[in-house]
């Protein structure tokens, strides 16, 4: 088998493992010494967790519980210590409890020691990597960081114990070749394996959640320092990490299967730029600092294994005294058990989203299969009680299980609710003045076997039940069909409560949309109201003066002989002819006529625009391509329209500079609509965002000043809405423009 191959199936293994992976397993003398702390009745926070931060396993689960409660650490990095005083205790014991132990065989002999890697050894080179990268943060890392770089020191091998447990047995060849010929022991693992145990170890970190800081250390400590810092933005933490695996690595700690000597612990040092004094102060300080963490625990690895089976027995004693505990409660529990049952069959494929109408529906479904009933259905009653000739729906069952869904309103003057449902709860049959309740029903059924029974709330009834009895009446439990009767009351009058509440939330949403769409017409109109008013005073204001102005320079005009006083006499009055248009087109807008409608073709409107379009322009024709429905007739203002398309028209030509068109004219009158609606369409320079925005307000204009006074669409906006017609437009720059004007047929 080729190298590739193996890696490949290797992978694939691990893939499997990493896939069901719950945790790793924890050496014995730290099992016996948590059970040992469990027993006691009042457990002391801070020394299950001294306990717990021994342990690279242990801490890597309690660190993916906090992950899994969701808590949020204080200093926004994690501490053992922290974790286990913020988890609930519960979920704390059930972890303790739950672990797995190594090994897990043949304890007595202490196969262990025996192995080229011995677990112990492994996991005292990271608790001595854990006080190494404590004491470097000292002089680095910033106080909120360094309770973080123990964890990091503690768990950056935690991939060497995960594939000694998923392939043992390869696992030692690896470390003896390490040991044989002296080479790091990720890199055979990479030759081998196609990965090393940094990748699987931050891949394990990542599953477990644990905290992103701590995965970087775990899948970065074999770098350099030019490539830790090139990779991450707070390279701090991994370098320190990083300098106390081979620090501890040099004081010969325990063991962590690469005997080469480091040799790039200069280039780590001066990266973090820490002095050749600290380094040597960390590294005589180390040796104590690992056994005050050892005393957490008694290591003793000739009796770690004893140590743990007796604690095991007295767990068990303790568990089998809250198992009798236990036993009581669930006696007393047993009794609610068949409502629990009940009510999850009953509600288990309901949702909030669900409408009452629905629910009886699913009640129904229950209540025939529960007690074998033939047909079978579910009035929705609600609110309807006290409402005349009101339609309730009602959800029916046929005898084959098919569904449907009924309306049912109650005769004149006959309530909804018989009288003998009214009362406590009660199953009786369907009497003769009470079987219009049946009629709904088109499936086959038995009159006679029909039974009726309240869904009532607090005394309340909210729904009906009617099924066809295939059994003796007193087969049924009156308590049990009861509780259904209830539990689908319950639900039936939340359901009617949500969908209540969501019509009245969908009535706001529309009455605000509504009023704020009033606010701008009627701001708007207003608006335009005002503008009218200002207008009609100011040529009125004017009009005089212009006429005083427009007569005198006529009367200097026929006295004056002078050709050049004459011309300026003829220029006065042609702009004071102008002024004098401007205010007719002011007055016009202001105070049109009222619309003198009558029906007319959109033929004959189109010509006739077109025909003013020409004389306005002073042009021979206009390009145009009209594509109009046959026989569209509309109920206008034949002048007052022909002068609004003319205005659009012009509008358009105004897009073409020193050309005519094209413009193209379409038309069309939806079957049943009460309005026709023309398209007209330009190909010229089209409109900006802003710009279409206000084209349609008085005086704009996007040509510069002093070209067009800026009236044209707008005038024709006034004119369409006398005439109960609307415009709108659509536009792009480079693209031309869309006008759509509506006019009433009738």
């Amino acid at each position: 088998m080729s190298n590739h191959t193996n890696q490949q199936s290797v992978a694939r293994q691990i893939e499997r493992v990493l896939r069901r992976s719950g945790g790793l397993s924890t050496l014995p003398e730290i099992a016996a010494e948590l059970l040992g702390l469990l027993a006691e009745a009042a457990c002391d926070n801070t020394r299950l967790a001294n306990v717990i931060q021994t342990d690279s396993a242990l801490s890597a689960k309690v660190l993916s519980l906090a992950a899994q409660e969701g808590i949020v650490f204080s200093q926004g990095r994690p501490t053992i210590h922290e974790a286990v005083a913020r988890l609930p205790r519960r979920v704390l014991r059930e972890a303790i409890l739950s672990l797995k132990v190594f090994p897990t065989l043949n304890w007595g002999s202490d196969a262990d020691s025996k192995r080229p890697l011995p677990r112990r050894q492994l996991a005292l080179h990271s608790l001595a990597t854990a006080c190494c990268a404590e004491a470097l943060a000292q002089y680095v890392l910033p106080p909120e960081q360094r309770p973080a770089a123990y964890l990091a020191g503690l768990l950056h091998d935690i991939g060497k114990p995960a594939l000694a447990e998923i392939m043992p047995k390869s696992f030692d060849q690896l470390i003896e070749q390490a040991r044989t010929t002296g080479v790091e022991l990720s890199e055979i693992e990479q030759e081998h394996l196609g990965l090393d145990h940094a990748s699987l170890g931050k891949r394990l970190a990542e599953k477990w959640q644990l905290p992103a800081s701590i995965v970087s250390c775990i899948w970065l400590h074999h770098t350099d320092p030019q490539t830790l810092a090139a990779s991450q933005a707070e390279p701090l933490l991994p370098a320190v990490t990083a300098l106390a695996d081979r620090l501890a690595r040099q004081s010969a700690i325990g063991q962590s299967g690469s005997y080469g000597r480091p040799d790039d612990i200069d280039e780590w040092v001066a990266f973090l730029k820490l002095t050749s004094e600290q380094i040597a102060h960390v590294q005589s300080e180390l040796p104590l600092s690992v056994s005050r963490q050892c005393e957490h625990i008694q290591w003793s690895p000739e009796d770690g294994s004893q140590a743990y089976v007796a604690a095991v027995q007295d767990a068990a004693v303790g568990l089998a005294r809250d198992n009798r505990q236990l036993s009581n409660r669930s006696q007393r529990c047993e009794a609610l058990a068949g409502q629990n049952t009940l009510i999850e069959r009953i509600l288990g494929e309901i949702s909030e989203y669900s409408t009452p109408v629905e629910i009886a529906e699913r009640f129904a479904e229950f209540w025939q299969k529960q007690y074998a009933c033939g047909t079978t259905a579910a009035i929705v009653i609600g609110e309807a009680t006290d409402v005349p000739d009101a339609y309730v729906d009602m959800a029916v069952i046929a005898r084959d299980g098919q569904s449907s869904i009924a309306t049912l309103r109650a005769p004149n003057e006959t309530p909804l609710v018989p009288d003998t449902l009214k009362k406590q709860f009660c199953i009786v049959p369907v009497a003769e003045p009470d079987r219009w309740l049946l009629e709904p029903i088109e499936t086959e059924l038995n009159p006679l076997q029909m039974r009726a029974a309240p869904l009532a709330m607090q005394n309340k009834v909210v729904g009906i039940l009617l099924f066809e009895a295939m059994q003796p009446d007193e087969t049924l439990e009156q308590a049990d069909c009861a509780t259904a009767c209830r539990i689908a009351a319950f639900a039936i009058t939340m359901a009617t409560s949500i969908q209540k509440h969501a019509h009245l939330s969908e009535q706001f949403v529309r009455m605000v949309g509504t009023l704020r769409r009033t606010r701008t017409e009627l701001a708007k109109t207003q608006s335009i109201q005002g503008l009218a008013e200002m207008a009609a005073g100011a040529a009125h204001e004017l009009n005089n003066p212009l006429a005083v102005i427009s007569g005198r320079a006529q009367l200097l005009l026929t006295a004056e002989e002078d050709e050049t006083k004459q011309q300026m006499l003829r220029q006065i009055q042609q702009r004071t002819e102008e002024v004098a248009q401007i205010v007719n087109d002011l007055m016009s807008y202001a105070k049109p006529a009222a619309p003198q409608k009558r029906q007319a073709s959109l033929k004959e409107l189109i010509q006739k625009a077109i025909e003013k379009t020409c004389t306005l322009h002073q042009l021979q024709s206009l390009e145009t391509d009209i594509d109009l429905a046959q026989n569209d007739v509309v109920y206008v203002d034949v002048h007052q329209i022909t002068e609004a398309l003319a205005q659009i028209f012009c509008n358009a030509i105004e897009a073409y500079p020193g050309e005519n068109g094209p413009i193209r004219i379409t038309s069309n009158a939806q079957d049943g609509a009460n309005a026709v609606t023309l398209k007209i369409c330009d190909t010229g320079c089209g409109m900006d965002a802003e710009t279409l925005q206000k084209a349609l307000d008085p005086f704009f204009s996007f040509r510069p000043a002093g070209r067009r006074r800026g009236m044209g669409l707008s005038h024709a906006q006034r004119l369409l809405l006398l005439n109960n017609g609307a415009i709108r437009l659509e536009s792009e720059p480079g693209q031309g423009t869309t006008v759509y004007v509506q006019l009433p047929k009738v």
